[in-house]
């Protein structure tokens, strides 16, 4: 026998059953979701009840609806397989203190039954639908974990703060967790809390090391899911929760899933989607939500300096690249017009066709892809964000925080790097430190009274703004 004491209402064996209007911060419209079985169906009644014995139903069924945390109706007795809770399962929940979007109702009820990929324009409430999922996991499995994973920290910070807003799940029942956040205490937080918000890194770590209630995860929300290819951490965390269970939904987000049917196809494979739920622009769902843009394009020049730097890197650029070309396993083209991913893309090749090539020189033209790799990565820092991120990156390869060993070794024999390098630095000892050039922020100042720009258009969107 059980010792836990039986209520009123469990005892009388009885369910009373009618549409539920609950309130989670605001209106909350109530229903079951199709396909899911009729959990609420009316138990035998005992005979002859006196006339208030109904009322009475009533009121003791509320009082359980309302003894869980945050709404949650309690769980008569234990509940079923997997932490399942027939009482919540009933129905579903979704929030009417928000304008009600068809688009965002339908495409909520669809993910709670299927692994979905959402896919809307940026804007048109992807994090809604997420926090309507996650809260209606919440509810069911009153044991079970809900996830959602970002892949920055400050997105992390930013989905539970929307979450929260929109459903209202008790702050006591949610948690923040980063790489900043010591192991120890993130074993606390799995242990103690239901819904967490973190970064796939984390999760991944948590997972390997046994710290992660795995089997205990019903509801796995994963933003800018377009990310998830080849063994990006997405990838690796939903490989590693499949080893222990089977049991718990995806429910994938992005504004843009790939750029061509083979990307969407790895997306979708590597995420265990069974539906995508699309909505572009044009669609008639959404056009009453959507409003007309007009995008301006503005070139700015790059400015006197700038180009002075980029005109003596470029001569660095030529010195790596032609080794390649000259073993013929690149093919001679523009220095400057060079992209990272064209020297990934030959490098590929070169990797498949190496098998007559002897060791000793193979890896020397291994080696010689890496340090070219890594220069056009710095080259497009300093086109896209400027001098200051440039010197930063070079200063990572100089103290070997950066790159390989042999990058710094052949670079430093490289006169037309080290005066760069040492022109760069002098930039940034007259003021101090590298942060003493400015990225737009007007109250960041050098030395001087001088306010410098690290890049042209940063200036260009600050006289725009004013």
């Amino acid at each position: 026998m059980s010792g836990r004491p039986r209520t009123l209402f469990q005892t009388w064996g009885s369910r009373v059953t009618r549409s539920i209007r609950s309130s989670s911060g605001g209106g909350c419209g109530a229903g079951r979701p199709r396909g899911l079985p009729d959990l609420g169906a009316a138990a035998p009644r005992v005979e002859g009840p006196e006339p208030d014995d109904d009322v009475l139903l009533v009121a003791a069924y509320e009082a359980e609806r309302r003894s869980g945390d945050g709404g949650q109706p309690a769980c008569p007795g234990p509940p079923d397989d997997g932490g399942f809770c027939p009482a919540a399962g009933a129905l579903w929940i979704y929030p009417t203190n928000f304008p009600v979007r068809d688009y965002q109702l339908r495409i909520s009820e669809a993910a709670l039954l299927c692994n979905t990929l959402v896919c809307l324009p940026t804007g048109l409430g992807k994090t809604f639908i997420a926090a309507v999922v996650m809260y209606n996991f919440y509810r069911w499995f009153p044991s079970g974990k809900v996830v959602f994973m970002a892949p920055t920290k400050p997105l992390v910070a930013q989905q539970i703060e929307a979450c929260s807003r929109v459903m209202g799940i008790p702050q006591r029942h949610m948690a923040e967790m980063t790489g900043c956040t010591q192991a120890f205490i993130r074993k606390e937080i799995w242990h103690n809390k239901r819904v967490l918000f973190l970064t796939p890194q984390v999760m991944i770590n948590d997972l390997s090391r046994g710290v992660c209630p795995a089997v205990k995860i019903k509801c796995l929300v994963i933003d800018e899911a377009h990310k998830a290819l080849g063994n990006y951490a997405y990838c690796q965390v939903v490989r590693e929760l499949i080893k222990y269970t089977k049991h718990f939904r995806i429910l994938a987000l992005s504004a843009t899933p790939g750029s061509d049917i083979k990307a969407v196809q790895q997306v979708v494979s590597n995420l265990l989607v069974g539906q995508i739920e699309l909505r572009s622009e044009d669609s008639s769902d959404i056009l009453p939500f959507t409003h007309e843009r007009r995008i301006e394009k503005l070139v700015v020049p790059l400015g006197e300096e700038l180009v002075t730097i980029q005109n003596t890197y470029i001569q660095v650029l030529e010195a790596f690249a032609s080794r390649l070309i000259r073993v013929n396993v690149l093919i001679r083209q523009d220095i400057p017009n060079l992209t990272k991913y064209q020297l990934i893309l030959a490098r590929d090749l070169f990797r498949k066709k190496s098998s007559h090539v002897l060791g000793v020189q193979q890896g020397v033209i291994e080696g010689d892809f890496a340090i070219c790799i890594s220069l056009y990565h710095g080259y497009e820092l300093l086109q896209q964000m400027g001098i200051r991120s440039f010197y930063i990156f070079l200063c990572g390869i100089m103290d070997g925080t950066k790159g390989l060993t042999r990058t710094k070794n052949e670079l430093s024999r490289n006169e037309q790097f080290m005066k760069l390098f040492e022109q760069l630095a002098n930039i940034f000892s007259d003021r101090n430190t590298a942060s003493g050039i400015v990225d737009g922020n007007p109250n960041q100042r050098g030395n001087n009274d001088e306010f410098i720009y690290s890049h042209p258009k940063l200036k260009k969107i600050r006289r725009s703004c004013c």
